[in-house]
């Protein structure tokens, strides 16, 4: 990611739709299937946006392999945070009930994804979760992705292969924000023929834009409940390893 992508993340993280929405995806996938006190590794935390979520409840870890984004979460007070990769955490094994993996295997800087899911697998106990999130569809590729550092765009087999593939039960798998596809959509081919403009994080986004779009996921996950959203510019999964 661009340095200047991390200055960006942590002015909107906390108030952004789209953060906001994907938090509410992970904590109540936390709240469904880890008890209270759980040992949570954010594995690419970012800004800490996530972990800040949830450090009041449960014991959570937060690592990222940029230094700029180890400074913000320490900025925040987090204490629980280190600077590593991936494919090579310092952690021993069975020692996580889960591990956030948001946004991190799309990423230029993630050649090796089955890597890093084996450390996901090593490190989360039998029974533990993982949760990730990724970006849909390759054919969205944009000056976004550009400036975001993306590698690759999935679809949801994609992403349920690779966490099968590696041992891991899906509990849930969907696409999500649903609703907005078809305008994104028109934007992002547009933006295949105007001049870039970078990521799509805007950190003057307007507060009643954050509530009628974050109005939008929060129906998204509603539905949720009950089926999965058959298309969608992300992708949501829960795995589990297998109990022993």
């Amino acid at each position: 990611m661009n340095t200047e992508e991390y200055a960006c993340m942590r002015a909107v993280e906390d108030t952004h739709w789209w953060y906001r929405g994907l938090h509410a995806l992970v904590s109540r996938a936390v709240t469904r299937h880890l008890k209270v006190g759980a040992t949570v590794v954010d594995v690419g935390c970012g800004t800490g946006g996530m972990a800040a979520r949830l450090e009041s409840a449960y014991a959570v870890t937060g690592v990222d392999l940029a230094p700029e984004a180890v400074a913000f979460c320490r900025e925040r007070g987090m204490t629980r945070v280190a600077q590593a990769d991936a494919g090579q955490l310092p952690l021993a094994g069975e020692v996580a009930d889960g591990m956030f993996l948001l946004d991190v295997l799309y990423h230029a800087g993630v050649p090796n994804r089955a890597a890093v899911l084996r450390e996901a697998y090593r490190i989360v106990r039998p029974g533990g979760i993982v949760v990730l999130n990724v970006p849909a569809y390759q054919w969205l590729y944009s000056s976004h992705d550009v400036a975001v550092h993306t590698a690759h765009r999935f679809t949801r087999g994609e992403i349920n292969g690779l966490l099968r593939e590696t041992g891991f039960e899906i509990v849930q798998s969907t696409y999500w924000n649903s609703l907005l596809l078809p305008a994104i959509v028109a934007c992002r081919v547009a933006r295949k023929w105007l001049p870039e403009r970078g990521s799509d994080l805007d950190p003057h986004t307007p507060d009643w834009v954050n509530t009628v779009l974050g109005g939008l996921l929060a129906f998204e996950r509603q539905v949720m409940a009950c089926c999965s959203w058959p298309a969608g510019l992300s992708i949501f999964v829960v795995a589990r390893r297998p109990s022993q």
